[in-house]
Order: C-alpha cells, then structure tokens, then sequence
C-alpha cells in the first residue's frame, strides 16, 4: 500500500512522521512524505520519499512579525497571525497537496492538514486517518481546550471546544471553500472540526497515556496511541541527522552533567534578555549549560568553559547525559526528556506549551516557569526544584513507564486494520 504522509509545521511536526514513515516502510509499504520544502534534506535523509510543499514556518516564525507575535505569548493573536500568513501561500500549498496525493492510496495527515486531506479525499475516494501530535481537540469533560485553559468544570471544558471550533472555522472556511468548490464539491458548512468528525475516521493522538490518560467520554474514534519517536539506531544511519560532534563528547567528559537550554523551533522572544539571564547563572553559579540555538539565532553570546553551544541536538543520546532540561514545552521534547528521566523546567512562550508546562508540574515531573516570568532568581530556584528527590523519583517512574510503551507499533496496527478494511477490491 501506498502512504501519503502530511506533516505541515517545525520540525517537531515532522519527525514523528519520519519514524512512521521508516515503520510502514519496514512492513512493505510504500510512503511519499509530503512537507515544507526546508525539510527536504531532513527527510531525504532517511531514504524517504519527499514531495515538497511550498513555504517554510521557520520563515515565518523569524519574520518581523512572527517575532513580534511570539513575544505577545498571546495564542489568540498567534492563531490570527499565522492563518493570515498560511493564507497567502494556500493555493500553492493546496496544489502541491493534490499532486503528491495521485501517488498515494491513502492518507495520513496532521492535524494541520486536516481540512484539506479531507476534500482530496472526498474526491478522490481515498480513505485518510489523522495523527494528532500534540494537544487534543476532541471535546471532553474531562478538561478544557488548552486554549482556554481558565477553569476546570465539565460543562465549561466541553464549551471551549465548541469556541475552538468556531474560532477555527472562521479562519479558515473561506479558504477551504475556495478550494473545495475547484474540486467541484459543495461548500463545507458548520463547524469544520465537528463535521470532519462526522466521518468516523480514526483520530490519533500520538502522546503517551503515562503523560494524558484517555478521557473516559470519548469516542471509540478517538485513541490514545503512544509517542512515535526515532529510534537511536535509526538517526545513527542518517549523516545528516544522527551525529554526536566529537568536542561535545570531550566537552561532556570533562566535568558535571550540565543543563540543556533548548527552545527547538520557537525563536528565543527576548534574546538580550536571555544572554543576561545566562550569563548571570554562569556567574554565580557552578552549573554547566549547553544552550541548542535550534530556529533560534542568538549573536553576542560570551564564550566561557562551562557553556557549549550547538546548532541542534539528538535528544535521545544528550538528555540521559543532562541533570535538567529547560524547553519551550513542545510535545516531542517533553517527550524526549521523559524517556531520558531527566527533570524539566518548561519555559512555555505560547499555544499549548503553558497547558504541557502546568501537566509536567502537576505530575511531578518538573517545573513550569514561562519565560514571560524568567529573572536569574527564578529560574535558579527552578534548577534546584528540579534535584529534589520527589522528582527524581517521579521522572524515573514515568520513565520507566513510558520504556514499555510503543507508540509506532499501536499506531501502525491501527493503520493497516483500517486501510486495509477500506481497501476496494481489485
């Protein structure tokens, strides 16, 4: 069988498709990825094959704007912001889509692709399943959209999803109208998340139960399946992807397990803030740090023997070496330094980061500071949180709980059963 995987957002949006993709390729399958065209290189690497999509996030996320929008840490105005931008590139993108999608038979998508693999699929007659990285929206009682994360009652919780979806709808029903009606399909009315819902298709959340236990008021469509991340063995093939630079294994060995500063594809807001606040630790403290720039471009930064700075990181192999990780809050590295068993300090700039920050805290498995509320007092009460041995304990329990878990097998198998349910006869 054929997949189509599309996988639209940063890199913490793509690289768990890349090791389902690597998954379904070891059963027999064929995948074409289909993603923004910057992660070519990435995904290329892996031997997959790679149907670009026009435009970059990283672009947008680094524009004037972009940095703007992140510094506000408002969610509503980032939802606005980037509907906006991805509007003004949705035709091409939508073209790209419907090129890719001739060589697939069916489809995986994100959430992010949703709507779209939704109409090339109702014309197409090729059944799509959609895997959901990060945050849920599925309706429940259970707790609210993280979004509108202000109270916690059960009537309230199921209302935010409903304002969700209208939020949602509104910014996007034009354009999907727009691109329905060239493929000769009548305008979507409604709610867009409830009427994709209405077609019964499996929806997957690739997130471990250890960390979101499935809420008992969701439908059977709804599952919980486990993270999908890259095996260690598999980034070592990859040149491109799986190196350990030979200074930061000297480096390591040279002294105390440092802390790992890292915000992935969010650009640093305040980068004048975040060198003094650094340099302070440095200063009054005998911490080491390694700062990963990922989409972050820093100038200025001193040099001195207990900081080392990279361009990315392979999370698996560094954050066992590290006495804490300090993160944005995206999914994919709360994730990686679970499986670690090494204690965070989330520094959630914006979306769904603050509402994974307030899970980690309220499990026990580190601290949440945003970094709207970063001093040096702060953040160095937060590292030592992080030592106490009520955390230690609770990370290594998740740790250890999270090891027997195993999100590509859970979501392949559900994959094949469906897809293979669907099949047309020949």
């Amino acid at each position: 069988m054929h997949y189509g995987i599309i996988a639209i957002g940063s890199r913490g949006d793509v690289q768990p498709f890349v090791a389902l993709a690597l998954g379904l390729m070891d059963r027999g399958h064929q995948v074409t990825m289909m993603a923004h065209e910057n992660f070519k290189d990435f995904v290329e690497g892996y031997k997959i094959e790679f149907h670009p999509l026009p435009g970059s996030v990283e672009e947008m996320l680094y524009s004037p704007k972009g940095r703007k929008v992140l510094r506000s840490g408002n969610m509503l105005v980032f939802m606005h912001f980037v509907n906006k931008e991805v509007s003004k590139n949705q035709a091409r993108v939508n073209e790209a889509l419907l090129s890719g999608a001739k060589k697939a038979d069916v489809f995986v998508t994100s959430v992010l692709g949703m709507i779209w693999i939704d109409a090339i699929a109702a014309t197409s007659g090729k059944p799509y399943i959609t895997v959901q990285l990060s945050f849920p929206t599925t309706p429940t009682r259970e707790f609210p959209c993280v979004l509108l994360d202000f109270f916690d009652f059960p009537s309230y919780n199921r209302l935010t999803y409903r304002i969700f979806d209208y939020l949602y709808t509104k910014d996007n029903i034009k354009k999907l109208n727009t691109f329905r009606q060239s493929l000769g399909l009548p305008k979507a009315k409604g709610l867009l998340l409830k009427n994709t819902g209405a077609r019964k298709n499996p929806h997957l959340y690739a997130v471990s139960p250890s960390i979101l236990p499935r809420p008992a008021d969701w439908e059977d469509r709804s599952q919980i399946t486990g993270f999908i991340h890259l095996p260690p063995k598999r980034r070592e093939q990859n040149p491109l992807d799986g190196g350990i630079p030979a200074e930061l294994i000297r480096w390591l060995e040279a002294g105390e397990k440092p802390i790992y500063i890292g915000f992935g594809s969010i650009p640093v807001p305040d980068p004048p803030r975040f060198i003094h606040i650094l340099n302070q630790l440095l200063t009054e403290t005998s911490y080491r740090f390694i700062f990963c720039q990922g989409w972050s471009k820093i100038e200025g930064l001193a040099e001195h023997p207990r900081l080392f700075v990279m361009p990315a990181a392979n999370h698996d192999w560094l954050f066992p070496r590290c006495r804490a990780v300090i993160t944005h809050g995206g999914i994919g590295t709360v994730a990686a330094a679970l499986r670690a068993k090494t204690p965070m300090i989330v520094a959630s700039i914006f979306a769904d980061q603050p509402w994974w920050g307030k899970r980690v805290e309220r499990r026990g498995l580190g601290i949440h500071l945003p970094f709207q509320q970063w001093n040096n007092k702060k953040l160095l009460a937060a590292i030592r949180k992080t030592e106490t041995a009520e955390i230690r304990h609770r990370v290594t329990e998740i740790g250890d709980r999270m090891s027997r878990e195993d999100g590509l097998v859970q979501t392949i198998t559900v994959l094949e059963n469906f897809f293979q349910s669907r099949a047309q006869p020949s």
